[in-house]
């Protein structure tokens, strides 16, 4: 028989508001709309025609899911960090609603898998269309094993994407996450009901973090792999090409540079950052809230990188033509 909870309603709970990340976060969705709505045209823009490639279907439909993802982060759970204990309490709009925290946590976990799972679509839609601007196409083997690729990321984001759902929603682990915690820190903010717990040095929390952990590290090595059989294809000149089909490439290979750079920088450095403080124990509040911002407006940052960077190598790769 486990033990209950202490009953500690969302009141009682106290949430402080005084982080500048709070009012960042909860107006920054406003003001990056535009940037979404933008970026709307730019494809459209780019493609010629109402009727979107597949590489351009892949942008709008990665950069969507960006902007789901800051909207529920930044608005709905809009997550408070507690230290030492490594925890999250709700500190969005539906605080008032008396929802769990941990299953919002699981619902962040599943955006966030969708997002990484569309960033791969992004890079397998970019390959795909080079692919079909070769004339002599050498690499057709690797486009076929680059599907097979992206599908296998399908089932990776399906199934470390429910690997949390084998601890958090058992309501025996969640008491014996929360007592050990409470035995440890001593504080009664862990038991209420808009507060999980993340508390490492228990096995219920270890395996699912891990699973997760494991298929963000399968996900990138597989934009990896797609980024690496985009430039293998893209360095393939052939007599035959036309000048079109040679200046795009310098297109493609510009931008495809500068997405990596720009998700390298604001995506995983942060990330890779927080763990790094995390295992020698300096993480602080000031680092995780710098990651989530990262985190959640890489999306806006990369839009904005582009809208830069995009008249520039358009200006080269005309240059490149007259030559």
């Amino acid at each position: 028989m486990t033990t209950p909870l202490p009953d500690m309603s969302p009141g009682n709970c106290t949430i402080d508001y005084s982080i500048p990340y709070h009012w960042i976060m909860e107006y920054s969705p406003f003001v990056s709309v535009w940037f979404y709505i933008y970026i709307v045209f730019f494809v459209v823009e780019q493609n010629g025609s109402l009727k979107l490639s597949h590489q351009h279907t892949a942008i709008l439909n990665h950069h969507f899911w960006n902007f789901i993802h800051q909207i529920y982060v930044c608005i709905f759970y809009r997550p408070v960090a507690h230290l030492p204990m490594f925890g999250f309490q709700i500190g969005g709009v539906v605080r008032t609603w008396e929802l769990n925290a941990i299953e919002l946590w699981i619902v962040w976990v599943w955006v966030a898998f969708v997002l990484l799972l569309s960033m791969v679509h992004l890079f397998y839609a970019r390959l795909y269309t080079i692919s079909r601007m070769m004339v002599l196409n050498k690499y057709r083997s690797l486009i076929h094993l680059s599907t097979v690729v992206f599908i296998l990321s399908i089932f990776v984001s399906l199934g470390c994407g429910s690997s949390i759902l084998l601890v958090f929603l058992s309501t025996p682990f969640v008491v014996q996450i929360k007592m050990g915690a409470f035995n440890t820190y001593n504080s009664r903010i862990i038991f209420c009901p808009d507060f999980a717990i993340v508390d490492l040095s228990m096995w219920q929390t270890i395996l699912p973090n891990a699973l997760a952990a494991g298929g963000l590290a399968v996900l990138f090595f597989i934009m990896v792999f797609m980024g690496i059989a985009s430039l293998i294809v893209l360095s393939t000149k052939s007599p035959q090409s036309s000048v079109k089909t040679l200046r795009t490439q310098k297109q493609l290979m510009q931008s495809f540079v500068i997405q990596v750079c720009t998700h390298t920088m604001f995506l995983f450095i942060p990330v890779v950052t927080c763990a790094i403080l995390a295992f020698f124990k300096n993480l602080t509040n000031v680092a995780i809230y710098t990651t989530i911002f990262c985190l959640v407006h890489q999306g806006v940052i990369t839009i904005i990188v582009f809208a830069v960077c995009t008249p520039m190598t358009t200006k080269v790769a005309k240059s490149c033509n007259g030559l």
